[in-house]
């Protein structure tokens, strides 16, 4: 028996309950046998059969375990839940090494999974019963399980959605619990959901803030410019707090031309996020004399976060600030906002990351590999195919990982 099978065979023997010594009496149960458990009308071997199939990390098992998202045991619909965000995060939850130090505190693990972001999530096939099992588990009549469910879809499943699984996110931005739009909100913004352009515009309107500030947000990252007079309505009459930034930081996203006095006039707020706003929306215009105003404007600035988006809008003039964002990796506070800039810029961010790759602190060299899986292409692959034989074991996991990405694109 391989090395695979052993693992499995004692996976599923202690799930099952069967002692050491009588496990190596019993013949090796198959995978389809242990899936065919998932049928089971006595939920213990429903249960057992789950346990099994997570322990063995078998990619495989991803379709087969999300059939108990359907399971009429609210505890076995969460523990699926669980046992499927294993297969998608880059370590267990309760590590704190692979993007920065994280606290969990909330027992809801697709959450604090989504919370983790994107670059903590391995490159996982989505077969189409997973979606659709989880769009199944987003109209469960249990709120926790609804909320659970959207929030494992923002964690699991990638740009861009099917229909089915589309709608079923829209549906949750009118659901009776404020939690649960929100999260519908901001999963699909990350999602890039387009068909829910007209449900996140209306939800701009909810009679929850938090909803409101997650639809803003959502609408610049879909970029729906149908919301573009609705943002600058919000921005101009709140001017300050989180709905103010919530607008621009919308408004940036889309980068509208018409958004560029805006930008302008925002660029000496006292906000140091409505600072960064418009600095980002003036990059992302591809208006180089804008950007460039933008740093001569900000030239003495001293808030980090700004700094780094003058970094950004400075590469994607192609000129320099590659170093700033390099610099921007090793900082706990604002290591993902460089990787989101890194990511965005795409093959323009690629010299940055060749000379990250180059630096003596493993976690620039770690978050640089990371970003590249998310750029792609061969010259990122190349880059990539390289730092695999990094001296530094989580180096060479993340390059590992970042190039598979790349290949099974």
């Amino acid at each position: 028996m391989s090395h695979n099978g052993r693992f499995a065979l004692i996976a599923i023997c202690v799930a099952l309950g069967v002692a050491g010594a009588s496990a190596q009496r019993l013949p090796a149960p198959t995978f389809e046998s242990v899936v065919a458990q998932l049928k089971s009308a006595d939920p213990e071997l429903r249960r057992g059969a789950l346990r099994a199939l997570g322990e063995t990390g078998y990619p495989e098992a991803i379709g087969p375990i999300s059939t108990l998202l359907r399971d009429p045991l609210d505890d076995i619909q969460r523990e699926a839940l669980n046992t499927l965000i294993g297969f998608f995060v880059a370590e267990p939850l309760q590590t704190r090494r692979y993007v920065g130090i994280v606290e969990l505190r909330n027992t809801n693990l697709a959450e604090a999974a989504f919370d983790l972001g994107p670059y903590s999530v391995i490159f996982q096939p989505v077969p189409g019963e997973l979606t659709a099992n989880l769009a199944s588990a987003m109209a469960d009549q249990s709120e926790r399980t609804r909320l659970h469910a959207v929030y494992a879809l923002g964690v699991m499943a990638r740009p861009s959605v099917d229909g089915r699984t589309a709608q079923a996110l829209i549906r949750l931005l009118e659901d009776p619990e404020a939690d649960i739009r929100r999260a519908a909100a901001r999963v699909a913004g990350r999602l890039r959901v387009q068909q829910a352009g007209n449900a996140l515009i209306a939800s701009m309107n909810d009679r929850d803030e938090s909803v409101r500030i997650a639809a803003m947000r959502a609408v610049g990252e879909v970029r729906e410019w149908r919301a573009l007079q609705a943002l600058t309505d919000f921005f101009t009459y709140y001017e300050r707090g989180p709905l103010a930034e919530a607008a621009l930081e919308g408004l940036a996203h889309i980068a509208h031309a018409s958004s560029q006095d805006l930008f302008r006039e925002r660029l000496g707020d006292g906000s140091p996020l409505i600072r960064r706003y418009a600095v980002e929306g003036l990059a992302r215009s591809g208006n180089r004399a804008a950007a460039t105003a933008a740093a001569t404007a900000l030239e003495s600035e001293q808030d980090e976060g700004v700094r780094l988006a003058l970094a950004f809008a400075s590469v994607a003039s192609r000129g320099s600030g590659a170093e700033t964002l390099t610099a921007g990796l090793a900082e706990h506070e604002r290591y993902s906002q460089a990787m989101d800039y890194f990511v965005e810029l795409g093959p323009k961010a690629l010299p940055g990351l060749r000379a990250a790759l180059q630096q003596s602190a493993p976690l620039v060299r770690q978050r640089a590999a990371i970003v590249l899986g998310f750029i792609g292409g061969s010259d990122a692959l190349a880059l990539l195919e390289s730092a695999e034989r990094d001296p530094d074991a989580d180096v060479a996991r993340a390059a590992e990982r970042a190039a598979a990405r790349i290949r099974q694109r």
